[in-house]
């Protein structure tokens, strides 16, 4: 983007037949403001826009853009959900007034079940099927039926490299072992072969944002054996994979009455970038 241009930003949506949204604004122009023009294009309601956010690539994106960070690049962004709370979606969906926000939630399932993140019963995709009759298509109901599938509140990220030997639940994760993740509302559920372990959030101590933005490390507790293991991970999605783990804490301890993080769980380098967090839920 150059200094004084009005530039064209291209934002996708996971309807992958339908063309890039373009809107025109300032260079160095805010996500949050690009977000407000794609939002005003197609048509959805002001009070939904905070179910939706930017992201950096559409189907393995790599980061996660805030209000307030500045848009990298022209092209390459998605517009999708970012939403862990069901009651804010209910709401949404019980409404039945914003067709556009719920279009979207209803692309982001479709493609959520194309990938196999969802995987519904024989009964469940006939239902599906038949919600998505073009003669009479009913995707508030789709999503509704969607949001009853395992792992629809969630994030998949695949091919994820751990980076050194994890020892927990007589499980052992050897280093360089190639993983798929899943950042769920209940925990991390890795899945590597026939081998899946879920560690809840209850017992994750903290993570760390570590070098190169590619490299994220959990620490896990072991209550049988008092101690920590760390959970190592290398991955392109690293951003995208501590932005979902930060919303669901906090979408977590919202429920709970109580503010996601203070001063003293956050802790900064010099130049004032937060790197470590501990985990509020956390539960000795």
């Amino acid at each position: 983007m150059e200094l004084g241009n009005i530039v064209k930003v291209s934002v996708r949506t996971l309807d992958l037949q339908s063309s890039p949204i373009q809107v025109s604004v300032k260079e160095e122009s805010t996500a949050g403001e690009v977000l407000q023009k794609v939002a005003k294009v197609l048509g959805i309601h002001a009070e939904n826009l905070p179910l939706f956010s930017l992201f950096e690539c559409i189907e393995a994106p790599i980061n996660r853009l805030r209000d307030q960070d500045i848009v990298p690049f022209t092209t390459g962004l998605s517009i999708q959900k970012w939403c862990f709370e069901p009651v804010k979606e209910e709401q949404l969906l019980s409404r039945d007034v914003d067709t556009a926000a719920i279009q979207l939630l209803f692309v982001q399932a479709q493609a959520d079940v194309r990938e196999g993140k969802l995987q519904p019963s024989p009964e469940q995709r006939s239902k599906l099927e038949e919600y998505c009759d073009p003669s009479f298509p009913l995707h508030g109901r789709y999503v509704q039926l969607c949001q009853t599938i395992d792992n629809y509140y969630s994030v998949r990220i695949r091919d994820v490299i751990v980076e050194r030997d994890l020892h927990i639940d007589n499980l052992n994760v050897p280093l360089s072992t190639i993983i798929e993740l899943n950042v769920t509302r209940a925990g991390l559920v890795l899945t590597a072969g026939d081998m899946t372990l879920c560690i809840v959030w209850s017992r994750i101590t903290s993570w760390t944002n570590v070098k190169e933005g590619i490299h994220l490390q959990y620490e896990v507790y072991s209550p049988d054996r008092e101690s920590c293991d760390i959970l190592a991970l290398q991955t392109i999605q690293a951003p995208y994979l501590l932005a979902t783990t930060l919303e669901i804490i906090a979408a977590l301890q919202k429920e709970q009455s109580g503010l996601a993080f203070h001063t003293s769980q956050v802790h900064k380098e010099e130049e004032g970038t937060i790197t470590h967090w501990d985990n509020v839920l956390f539960q000795k």
